[in-house]
């Protein structure tokens, strides 16, 4: 057999197994997106970090304003950097 014929063979191979693995991925349906805990609003916070994106509390209850992801950053653990003080509790001094 010609070794292009092999070369054919061994691409096509590659080929399949490739489509059945693709096959397998968990794909979401379309529409809205996944969310992911960091564009989550946390709880009785008014910014965090994931030292990756950077989150803040929405006004009137509206979504939260993330950055977008750093080029190649690794994202930590999720931590509050500033913490969220209601309208109806009197600040302590």
């Amino acid at each position: 057999m010609p070794r292009s014929h092999v070369m054919m063979v061994l691409l096509m191979v590659v080929i399949a197994a490739t489509g059945a693995r693709a096959a397998e991925i968990d794909i979401p349906p379309p529409g809205k997106p996944r969310e992911l805990s960091v564009y989550v609003n946390q709880p009785n916070c008014q910014r965090w970090t994931d030292d990756c994106v950077n989150c803040a509390r929405g006004a009137n209850g509206e979504a939260p304003a993330c950055s977008n992801i750093g080029f190649a950053c690794q994202p930590k653990a999720i931590r509050c950097t500033a913490v969220d003080i209601s309208q109806g509790e009197p600040q302590r001094k």
